[in-house]
């Protein structure tokens, strides 16, 4: 009886549990190769900007207010604008800062 009951076939339990298994190890893989991925090119980057004696700009401050029309420091001239978008944008920034003033 117990012959008959394993005669060369896996349980679907078994087999279930393997392609769990498989993947749970193919997910890693790829977990373990996007991270890698990035901690080469943070590597590569810090590298280069090394060896470009990277400054980090004036205007670009981890401080500074991300998405809003004000002033960031209201000592410091505002960037000329150049171009029609440009143009267009401060019309739009002047335009939404008289609507909240008055």
């Amino acid at each position: 009886m117990l012959a008959e009951r394993h005669s060369g076939r896996k349980s679907e339990f078994t087999v279930a549990v393997g392609v769990v298994v498989l993947v749970l190890l193919l997910g890693i893989a790829f977990a373990a190769g996007y991270f890698t991925r990035d901690y080469v090119s943070r590597k590569r980057r810090a590298e280069a900007r090394r060896w470009r004696e990277y400054t980090e700009p004036d205007w670009l401050s981890a401080n500074s207010p991300a998405n809003t029309n004000e002033i960031a420091s209201a000592g410091r001239a505002a960037p000329v604008a150049t171009g029609e978008l440009g143009q267009m944008l401060d019309r739009w920034e002047s335009r939404a800062r008289a609507r909240r003033v008055g």
